[in-house]
């Protein structure tokens, strides 16, 4: 059977050969490139192709370029799609083809001379995020998957045109800490306990919460929150749908985040250790650093200090535990006011920590800047008015 797979393979490959053929003769005019996203991955799955396409989309603004540049995408098979109705959505916006085919040309490019078909590599996720603040959101909605998603929305009391913030806290149930140097571990997994007095707070405003995340988690009922997580409707393209349309987002980092910055909705993101892997670059990001104390200093570190010792991008819990570095996690009151604060201030800026944003964004682009994958863009995220204002001096010095 296996002699048999791989006859076939050659054989496609054979087939393409005149597609292959035809591309290396016309490489002055146009040269193809296969994109492979990470598809088993729902934050990659959505950001990736997003800022490929905004990416395109700046430069095409500055120069044309020569030979011309055409992109093949490829999804990997079903089987390893995280949410297929995303898939779905971007084959619409982009040109794809299916993964054998994809191998064979590529493959059967590397038969000739001084020629291979490449194969676009991503930055890290993180890095020049910047760029989905020059244009609008590529992610677009057929009529019927905008219907289905009012639909929802009208039957938990929210009408077309009225605001409702997503809650997105990656629950321990759902990702449960394990061991090893790149382990998130407990890092960004919270009991959603702690984060239920701000969704009650952001109820008492009269806005609609709306609670994400997988099925089985913990459970609001009997609270104002509505619980989408552990609905009897929840879907995969309502997971798609309701972050990318909601008028904010609070998260601890999970996937349903990035697809709100896909659809370019601000977020904010609530104690976040790992430093090096906020999104940074957009200004829809605000976020709130999870102060990390040093048993070696004997005191909470500044931002110089976490990336000068190389915490600044560590990835798993076990590099902090290992460096006698403990991650503090804020209480649930002092979420709540993060929280409040972000919400109010979406409709009316407060400007009095503008300094220290400014010394925020230029003091963490350099330290980011260090071993960056690629040269960084400009950083348009700010931290919490209310962490800088109770933190600022001493974080930033």
């Amino acid at each position: 059977m296996k002699i048999v797979r791989v006859f076939l393979k050659i054989g496609l490959r054979i087939l393409v050969l005149p597609v292959v053929l035809f591309l290396y003769f016309s490489k002055k005019f146009f040269v193809v490139e296969f994109v492979l996203p990470n598809v088993t991955l729902f934050g990659h799955l959505a950001l990736e192709p997003e800022k490929i396409l905004s990416k395109i989309k700046a430069e095409n603004g500055q120069f044309k370029r020569k030979p011309k540049r055409i992109l093949i995408w490829s999804f990997s098979k079903s089987r390893y799609q995280v949410n297929k109705a995303l898939v779905r959505i971007w084959r619409r916006e982009l040109t794809s083809l299916p993964p054998i085919i994809v191998d064979a040309t590529y493959r059967a490019s590397k038969w000739l001379p001084n020629f291979e078909i490449k194969i676009l590599q991503f930055d890290k996720l993180h890095e020049n995020d910047h760029v989905i603040d020059a244009c609008d959101s590529h992610l677009k909605f057929s009529k019927s998957e905008v219907q289905l998603g009012e639909d929802y929305l009208r039957s938990v009391g929210v009408k077309p045109g009225e605001s409702y913030i997503c809650l997105v806290v990656r629950e321990t149930a759902w990702a449960p800490p394990k061991t090893g140097p790149t382990s998130s571990g407990t890092l960004r997994s919270r009991s959603f306990e702690d984060f239920l007095p701000a969704a009650q707070a952001l109820a008492e405003l009269d806005v609609t919460v709306i609670k994400l995340g997988a099925a089985g988690t913990f459970q609001t009922a009997g609270t104002k929150i509505v619980d989408y997580a552990n609905s009897d409707v929840k879907s995969e393209l309502l997971d798609v749908y309701l972050p990318a349309h909601a008028k904010c987002v609070i998260s601890t980092m999970s996937g349903p985040d990035a697809v709100a910055l896909v659809g370019r909705v601000p977020v904010l993101y609530v104690d976040i250790a790992q430093y090096s892997l906020c999104f940074a670059g957009t200004s829809l990001v605000t976020w709130v650093p999870a102060l990390l104390y040093s048993q070696k200093l004997g005191r909470v570190m500044t931002m110089s200090e976490v990336f000068d010792s190389g915490a600044g991008r560590f990835l798993g819990s076990t590099a902090f535990e290992q460096a006698g570095i403990r991650v503090m996690q804020s209480s649930p009151e002092k979420i709540s006011e993060y929280c409040i604060a972000f919400y109010k201030n979406l409709a009316l800026p407060s400007y009095g920590t503008d300094e220290l944003q400014r010394q925020y964004r230029n003091k963490f682009h350099t330290l980011l800047s260090r071993n960056s994958v690629a040269k960084l863009g400009p950083l348009n995220s700010s931290l919490s008015e209310v962490f800088l204002k109770e933190n600022g001096e001493a974080f930033l010095a």
